[in-house]
């Protein structure tokens, strides 16, 4: 059984005292302490990153041509890009690319550096490339698709007529990041695009630029000077690694650290009848999952998949665990999505459970390995599947540790975490969960949740999938929403959705202006302190 991660008061207080940086006084006025936990951080190039807290210091970092301000996340507003135009034939986009932006290096910002980063981003082909590639953008045609026409304009193509939404939302992801292309070209090994260098260091035009990162202890970034739109209010801003929640808490309340992130429902609850500080509560637009491997034989019976939706305490979590996490959803488009329903049709249900596993041909149950992220939330949350399970007969070695490889290798029996889709539309979603364009082995569609699964996902679904990212109609697209939402529903997915995401955060109230993000652009730049 993992050891659980949280500490008890008297060890938190010991290791507080222990760590760098720890103060007996509020932080000064113009710095920004966070804390939270670097322990999935494994670099900050931003073309290849995929995870939430990396996203946040990539987000000030480096600018994007589309921003999306957090409180109107559906309306593409101009960054880089000071305006845009679309063709009649909803092919080409064409940039104008604001004039007087300059790096961190001090170089200006040009259409070239917009060529050559987008290009950079679909030809390294990682996990963020997915933003790009999806709208048909590949390493063999992404030179002709996207080019810098002059220093102040470009044009980037599509063969194929998506929603203009799509690509512009996409632009706005943190993948999309600019980078400093002739300061990169000497930072150059082997062909790598800068890629080892960006590991620890930034080739950005962000609010901030990036001092020292220490993995796994501390993360500076100071204000940029010539930042295009005026030098930040917080001049320093410090990431402390400090996993334990009780530690957070501690420092939080003591006026130690500014924000507080990653906090169990119980520091979180106890922070709120403090006072001190104010709990934002983000709504993301990704899901808490079990992924039941379908290359299994048991598990790929759709009774036993039906089962396991019996098996879940969506109640109770939702008044313990998840109070500050997730808000109970059983359907696949986030609320506040077009197609998205209220209608959450399972509840938990012991011997409906057994009756299915009966029907399937499991009356005595069956063991399974339990692979679940070894965080807070998701290990409570597997903790009371394991412990409903086994009333119903099913014996499930709960397993924490690093096991995303296993994941994406499809080498697992059961897996359950949460995943965090950064396009605010439901296509974002829905390409990861619902489609799965082969389901080899060797297709390596590692992107997709569906394809980790193993799951041949039924061919009505993912044929309004496409047809929806397609279609320019807002009213008909939201019709198709709707379908494939309740379409997915009923086919008794091996994507089991419990619960949408909201990512919870503790901000001392003297922070004005520390905004969280639903695609993990939360800013710093607009942080500033008062009494």
């Amino acid at each position: 059984m993992l050891r659980r991660h949280f500490l008890t008061l008297a060890g938190a207080v010991a290791m507080s005292a222990a760590l760098p940086f720890a103060a007996s006084a509020a932080t000064p006025k113009d710095q920004l302490v966070i804390a939270t936990n670097m322990s999935s951080m494994r670099g900050l190039d931003p073309h290849e990153l995929n995870q939430l807290e990396a996203a946040e210091v990539v987000a000030n970092l480096y600018e994007r041509l589309i921003v999306l301000p957090a409180d109107k996340i559906n309306e593409p507003q101009p960054g880089l890009a000071e305006s845009w135009t679309v063709s009649e034939d909803g092919k080409t986009f064409t940039f104008k690319i604001r004039s007087g932006v300059k790096f961190h290096s001090g170089n200006p910002l040009t259409a070239k550096d917009v060529e050559w980063s987008l290009r950079r981003l679909v030809k390294l082909g990682l996990a963020p490339s997915t933003d790009l590639r999806q709208w048909g953008f590949s390493a063999d045609n992404v030179d002709s698709l996207i080019r810098a026409t002059d220093d102040q304009t470009v044009e980037i193509k599509t063969a194929d007529v998506w929603n203009a939404d799509l690509l512009l939302l996409s632009l706005a992801s943190f993948s999309t990041s600019i980078l400093d292309s002739a300061f990169l070209a000497d930072k150059e090994k082997d062909g790598d695009m800068g890629r080892a260098y960006l590991q620890t260091a930034d080739a950005g035009s962000g609010p901030y630029s990036l001092r020292s990162w220490r993995s796994n202890e501390t993360l500076i970034a100071e204000a940029f000077p010539d930042y295009w739109q005026g030098a930040p209010a917080m001049r320093r801003v410090l990431l402390r690694h400090l996993p334990e929640s009780s530690a957070q808490r501690l420092q939080i309340d003591a006026g130690d650290m500014d924000v507080a992130t990653r906090l169990s429902s119980t520091d979180l609850a106890a922070l709120e009848a403090g006072g001190n500080v104010e709990i934002q509560k983000t709504p993301g637009f990704g899901f808490y999952y079990v992924a039941l491997n379908q290359k299994d034989e048991i598990l790929s019976n759709p009774k036993v998949r039906e089962a396991f939706r019996y098996l879940i305490d969506y109640d109770g979590l939702s008044s313990t665990v998840m109070k500050y996490y997730g808000i109970k959803q059983q359907s696949i488009i986030p609320a506040g999505l077009p197609g998205a329903i209220t209608e959450n049709p399972y509840k938990l249900d012991i011997e409906k459970a057994k009756q299915l596993l009966a029907e399937a041909g499991y009356p005595n149950g069956f063991s399974k390995t339990y692979y679940a992220t070894p965080v807070t939330p998701e290990y409570e949350v597997a903790q009371s599947l394991q412990a409903n399970a086994a009333k119903a007969g099913i014996k499930l070695d709960l397993q924490g540790g690093d096991h995303i490889g296993k994941f994406r290798d499809r080498a697992f029996e059961i897996f359950s975490a949460r995943s965090g889709e950064r396009l605010p539309d439901p296509h974002a979603v829905l390409a990861s969960y619902a489609t799965n364009a082969n389901n080899a082995d060797e297709a390596k569609l590692t992107g997709l949740l569906a394809w980790r699964s193993a799951w041949d996902v039924p061919k009505d679904i993912q044929d309004m999938v496409l047809a929806a990212a397609h279609e320019t109609d807002k009213a008909k697209r939201a019709d198709l929403y709707g379908k494939i939402n309740k379409a997915y529903l009923e086919s008794s997915p091996a994507l089991v959705t419990s619960f949408q995401r909201t990512d919870a955060k503790a901000v001392r109230k003297d922070v004005k202006g520390y905004v969280g993000h639903s695609t993990w652009l939360t800013r710093w730049d607009t942080v500033t302190k008062g009494e």
